[in-house]
């Protein structure tokens, strides 16, 4: 997939993101995923689509994948925001 391609669809989840229109969302950034697995900016808000629509496991799991990318990335500040918001999501004992 090409730059542009992935642009197009990225502003498309986005919009269905915006409308709140969470099971479009999971399934264009679902798509997107597969082909961009690594990337932040598509796992995220993946992460926070199935967080929407309940789907609390799978959103800890897409957050916990989120905090690792930062990591590897070497970017420890992003990986710390995600982690403060998964502790404002997932309290512990959840």
């Amino acid at each position: 997939m090409d730059d542009k391609t992935k642009l197009v669809l990225v502003r498309c989840a986005r919009v269905y993101t915006s409308t709140k229109n969470w099971v479009r969302a999971i399934s264009e950034y679902e798509n997107l995923r597969k082909e961009f697995p690594e990337d932040p900016y598509i796992v995220e808000p993946l992460a926070k689509s199935y967080y929407e629509v309940g789907d609390k496991t799978k959103a800890k799991e897409l957050y916990e994948n989120v905090r690792q990318i930062y990591i590897n990335k070497g970017e420890e500040q992003k990986a710390e925001r995600v982690k403060h918001d998964m502790d404002l999501m997932f309290p512990p004992g959840t």
